[in-house]
């Protein structure tokens, strides 16, 4: 269990307040009901076997940001690197902002972003091999790094850019919802930090003692509808109409009028400007999905055409499969699969680990993606190889 300080201040203790039974999504906030087999499980944190003895350990918990008093000093941010050991290029929890107005009338809105433990995880039901679980303890949702191969589709996928990719382990990690300090009545690295008193955390749709807000959108936050976020937001200052990112992203942050709500739209910026070119290409971590995709495709229409029209008799093609070039278009087909399937799996941080890219097919579409083209793949070889050996048995069916 993670130790706990005899001198422990009170802000980094765990609250027991009343709790609501279902979220305003509609979701029970109990994870699971009493007797189901999940309960009184360990988490086994570092081999741990003892379970805790939170009374709220099988509710969903969540994070609260208050924006009026977030400073971003960016002590959220040390706290948790210090506590799970997070290295320089990587961060779980960030500190961003959005800016309104004209100088000298300018306005910041300061925003501390992880990972907020969906209700419908995206994560989880993107990620091919099944990194992803979210647990019945405090509805975490937690990744285990030693499964994932790295492809990185999880960062993608994430609205808010939790899953962290390191380039040099080949792995993706992110925030944990420091289970092991929850396990003994502790908030999170990051809460206890905070100086401002902009985050706080507990069971969720619970507002903290001294606030009265519990949004779940606010100006330069993606729409709540997309995963159901963990995370309530308190934001009383009157911010301008329109909220813009200071970053490269084409956006920014039009509040309505009639509803006080902020939606996202294109913001050009300084005009148009090419970002992408063949050489930016070549060296990016996207080469590989788009040498993949183009070969794969190109193949699998080429075989189509080429298969389906000798069964249909259309003759041009029949001619062309009777014909010695064959063969050779069978072998450049298999050539060019194989280079495209090749750059796919030398893309991956782990590319040793490529075969856990099947464990998800029921959720992720990679996952299914990677199943249908090995199966056709291994249908194309042996295609070939019956065409090679006309003699074979079997080979005429």
């Amino acid at each position: 269990m993670f130790p706990v300080r005899s001198n422990e201040p009170d802000y980094a203790l765990l609250k027991d307040p009343a709790c609501q039974s279902h979220n305003r999504y509609g979701q029970s906030i109990e994870t699971v009901p009493v007797g189901d087999g999940l309960r009184d499980k360990s988490l086994n944190i570092n081999g741990d076997a003892s379970i805790g003895a939170n009374p709220n350990r099988y509710k969903q918990h969540g994070f609260f940001f208050n924006a009026d008093n977030c400073i971003a000093c960016h002590a959220c941010e040390s706290a948790c690197s210090e506590k799970n050991d997070v290295h320089a290029h990587l961060a779980f929890r960030s500190v961003g902002f959005v800016e309104g107005g004209t100088y000298p009338n300018t306005q910041r809105l300061n925003i501390s972003m992880a990972c907020n433990h969906c209700d419908d995880p995206v994560c989880l039901k993107g990620c091919p091999t099944r990194a992803y679980t979210k647990f019945a303890e405090y509805g975490a949702v937690l990744q285990d790094p030693d499964i994932c191969f790295g492809c990185g589709y999880c960062t993608w996928v994430c609205p808010y850019n939790a899953p962290q990719l390191d380039p040099i382990k080949g792995q993706v990690s992110k925030c944990n919802m420091c289970v092991d300090r929850l396990e003994v009545g502790l908030k999170p690295a990051c809460v206890s930090a905070c100086l401002g008193k902009a985050l706080d955390f507990g069971v969720i749709e619970n507002i903290p003692e001294g606030h009265t807000q519990a949004k779940v959108e606010i100006p330069g936050f993606p729409r709540s509808d997309i995963t159901h976020p963990n995370i309530r937001f308190q934001q009383t200052r009157v911010t301008q109409r329109d909220m813009l990112r200071l970053d490269s992203t084409p956006l920014k942050y039009h509040r309505d009028d009639a509803t006080g709500r902020f939606t996202p739209e294109l913001d050009p910026k300084h005009g148009f400007q090419r970002q992408w070119n063949l050489k930016k290409l070549l060296g990016s971590h996207e080469n590989a999905h788009i040498a993949f995709t183009l070969s794969v495709q190109a193949v699998m229409c080429a075989f189509l055409l080429l298969v389906l029209g000798g069964w249909l008799s259309v003759t041009p093609l029949v001619e062309y499969a009777a014909s010695a070039a064959w063969l050779p278009t069978l072998g450049v087909m298999l050539a060019l699969m194989s280079f495209g399937l090749f750059r796919l799996n030398m893309h991956l941080g782990k590319p040793h680990r490529f075969y856990r890219g099947y464990n998800n097919w029921r959720l992720s579409p990679v996952s299914r993606e990677i199943a249908g083209v090995s199966l056709f793949f291994v249908g194309l070889a042996g295609f070939s190889f019956f065409n090679l050996f006309p003699g074979f048995p079997f080979a005429g069916l």
